[in-house]
């Protein structure tokens, strides 16, 4: 036997017999352990003791260890009782957290490694003199009798259930349910344990993992998008990624989009970015993510720009976000045509906060002056109400104060400057809040990077199923129709369902609006439209008989929101029109936007884009496959329909091949402009990327950014701060975790 680093010996007690290694290790009735006793491994050695620890009613545990010096091979360990020793003394009578567990006990089996690689029991300790033993019930919740915890089907359990976003408690209590062995439970304590081991088993490797996840994604959908921006010694900074039905869908849906960046729960701090745009169920539909290394000007550059390579050139039609001064600056440099509004929320709560000193400062009537200017129906009466202002109050327009500030950003947030542009009904950045809101069960200021992105392709797959159950319910069901009128059965046939009931409440009181001619030149004929009831509040519907276009209304319902308004509608029924033109029924909002999407004979989208040859050419090869791709995906499910589909694809090759003489291979051959973006890293220089070192230095949720300040938002936060109550001290304004209070301190003398 080789020597060892240890020269203690133990002596053991009991009848000396020496017994084959045909020992039974993990045998409920196991004998007591004798010296010279023999075993094939020290695994089975401590199965055979803990088996007889079981038994007995005591738990065990793994002592001491030694190696040899030569091999550095475990030649010897030391099982011992789990109550053996003493919590170590630090020399200070400190305020006791944990009950004492240890308390000396010598009960203990040693076992050594042979030459012919046998273990021998060399020492063994029966007696248990200064502790009770456990009755046979209470004996399996000894920490080495639970096992259960420790197989991989357990752990497989836990990390599913973690990432369904529930909390250890009931994980435990799933797990117990549908899974529990002979009354061996997993505790709530265990699950954190194993969570706490991944996550420290991932320190240092989070970027690897989602680099080979965004490569496994990539294998599954040749479309997947990802980048990733580092710094110059390697360390990730920012990423950003999206699927290829998120590309897909930018097609049909790129009018409009919502942006933001205040949520931040991850174990670095990184600000997630979610692009968020609202399909043809008025559904939030997620259009790509990322995550930031911080809020500057020069990371917002990065982000849009990646996000434009990803969607091909395709600027959105509008954006809506919060008042940012680095997001907004980013967003007229890469998106220079994108109309761009101020989310409503946030302004009205600045206004709420700023027009009491305001009022104060210039009297009461300034108020009134105030709610005139903003909800001025056109531009030049808005510009008048502000001259009117400055005249009356003696308004410096030229000053530095929130008065100025927000008067010369009107055109992002005054709606009379935005009535010319289409938002899909949204005028706040609250999708992108709910989109947050959905991840709240699922992440936490520890949830690693990889995590992060796992979750976030359950919240895309939560909205797909929603957006599915929808298609199924436009599909299946049929409106009820109020008066059987061919506009509104018309409506009913080509509407979503939750589109048919926006339709259905303008159409629903056009019976109850006046239409009054007010002028007439040539073809053009104004009408004045308002209720009966209310004559004093009326819009103005414009008529051109020789116009594409032939009506247009004040309210600008159907720029803003893409629905005929009620003015419109009741002009109609006077003039006796009995269909809707086909311009006054978006594609976007009925029931085949997205299954029959865009032909690629006439490429339409929210804007025009481009010219460009090439880039048409790119984005008819992306229609044609996100039409495929629909199709695939509608045929999925049938047997029949799949065969079908490659009954037609066949014919269609062989067709070709005798039209043009060339071979399959050459047919399926895709231009270089138009295969999509892969990004491996076989293609790119190999560099190591390393994790963020710190976490991110964000400017915050709302107090600490660059906004348009709100001192209503500074005065709730007093007012919360001194809710506060700490645990420890008993005192306000603070919790637990940040009490300055050392526990180190308090002890007695």
């Amino acid at each position: 036997m080789e020597e060892t680093n240890s020269n203690s010996v133990e002596f053991g007690i009991g009848e000396s017999s020496v017994i084959g290694s045909e020992t039974a290790a993990n045998t409920i009735n196991a004998p007591k352990p004798l010296l010279g006793m023999k075993f094939n491994s020290h695994e089975e050695a401590y199965n055979y003791y803990n088996s007889y620890a079981l038994l007995m009613g005591f738990g065990i545990r793994k002592s001491t260890v030694n190696y040899s010096r030569k091999t550095r091979e475990v030649v010897d360990r030391k099982f011992v009782c789990d109550k053996e020793g003493y919590k170590p003394n630090s020399g200070k009578i400190e305020i006791p957290l944990r009950r004492e567990t240890r308390v000396g006990c010598k009960a203990m089996m040693r076992v050594k490694l042979l030459e012919d690689k046998s273990w021998e029991v060399t020492g063994f300790v029966e007696e248990h003199t200064n502790h009770v033993l456990s009755s046979p019930d209470k004996a399996k919740m000894h920490r080495s009798h639970q096992q259960f915890h420790k197989t991989q089907r357990c752990k497989k359990l836990i990390d599913s259930l973690r990432e369904e976003g529930m909390p250890h408690s009931t994980i435990s209590r799933v797990i117990n349910a549908t899974n529990g062995q002979d009354g061996e439970f997993v505790t709530s304590q265990q699950c954190i344990d194993h969570i706490r081991t991944q996550r420290v088993n991932n320190i240092g490797h989070e970027c690897i993992y989602i680099i080979r996840h965004f490569q496994s994604m990539t294998s599954n959908d040749p479309e997947f998008y990802f980048a990733i921006e580092v710094d110059s010694s390697g360390q990730m900074r920012s990423v950003f990624w999206a699927d290829g039905r998120s590309r897909a869908s930018y097609l049909q849906f790129s009018d409009v989009i919502v942006f933001d960046v205040t949520y931040r729960t991850n174990k670095f701090g990184l600000p997630f970015a979610p692009f968020t745009g609202v399909n043809h169920h008025r559904q939030s539909t997620l259009l790509g993510c990322a995550l930031l290394a911080d809020e500057q000007e020069d990371t917002f550059v990065w982000l849009f720009e990646e996000w434009l390579k990803c969607m091909h050139g395709i600027e959105p039609g509008a954006i809506i976000t919060d008042q940012d001064r680095a997001m907004c600056n980013a967003i007229h440099s890469v998106f220079p045509t994108t109309r761009h509004r101020y989310c409503y929320w946030h302004m009205q709560k600045h206004i709420i906060d700023h027009l009491p000193t305001l009022v104060s400062r210039y009297g009461e009537q300034f108020q009134r002056y105030w709610g005139l200017w903003c909800n001025s129906s056109s531009i030049e009466q808005c510009e008048g109400y502000w001259v009117e202002m400055k005249e009356k109050f003696d308004i410096n327009e030229e000053g530095e104060g929130w008065l100025q500030t927000v008067y010369k950003c009107r055109e992002h947030w005054v709606p009379c400057y935005l009535k010319d542009t289409f938002f899909a009904g949204m005028r706040s950045n609250q999708r992108s809040e709910s989109i947050n809101a959905f991840f709240d069960g699922y992440v936490n200021s520890q949830t690693q990077l990889h995590e992060f992105v796992t979750q976030y392709e359950k919240a895309v797959t939560h909205r797909r199923l929603s957006e599915a159950h929808e298609d199924f319910k436009s599909l299946n069901t049929k409106p009820v129709m109020l008066l059987g009128h061919p506009i509104e059965i018309q409506a009913g046939e080509m509407y979503t369902r939750n589109m048919f009931d926006v339709f259905h409440t303008e159409f629903k009181g056009f019976g109850t609006e006046f239409c009054e001619e007010l002028r007439k030149d040539g073809d053009i004929v104004e009408y004045k439209v308002c209720k009966f009831t209310d004559r004093g509040k009326w819009e103005v519907v414009t008529y051109e008989q020789s116009s594409q276009m032939q009506f247009c209304c004040t309210c600008a319902l159907f720029e803003t929101n893409g629905v005929v308004c009620r003015h419109i509608l009741s002009l109609m029924m006077a003039r006796q029109m009995d269909s809707l033109l086909d311009h006054y029924i978006l594609h976007r909002w009925t029931i085949h936007a997205r299954h029959r999407n865009i032909g690629v004979g006439n490429i339409v989208f929210g804007r025009n884009i481009t010219s460009c040859e090439e880039k048409i050419n790119l984005l008819k090869s992306w229609a044609l496959r996100a039409k495929f791709n629909n199709v695939l995906e509608l045929a999925f499910d049938s047997e029949e329909k799949l065969q079908q589909l490659d009954d037609v694809l066949t014919n269609f090759m062989e067709s070709l091949e005798e039209e043009f003489g060339e071979t399959q291979d050459q047919i399926m051959d895709i231009p270089q402009s138009s295969a999509p973006i892969s990004h491996t890293i076989e293609n790119i220089p190999q560099i190591t990327v390393r994790d963020p070192d710190r976490p991110a230095r964000t400017k915050g949720r709302p107090r600490n950014a660059t906004r348009i300040q709100s001192g209503l938002e500074q005065a709730q936060e007093k007012k919360e701060r001194k809710k506060r109550i700490c645990s420890r001290c008993g005192e306000l304004g603070h919790y637990r975790t940040s009490c300055k209070v050392n526990l180190q301190r308090y002890h007695f003398r």
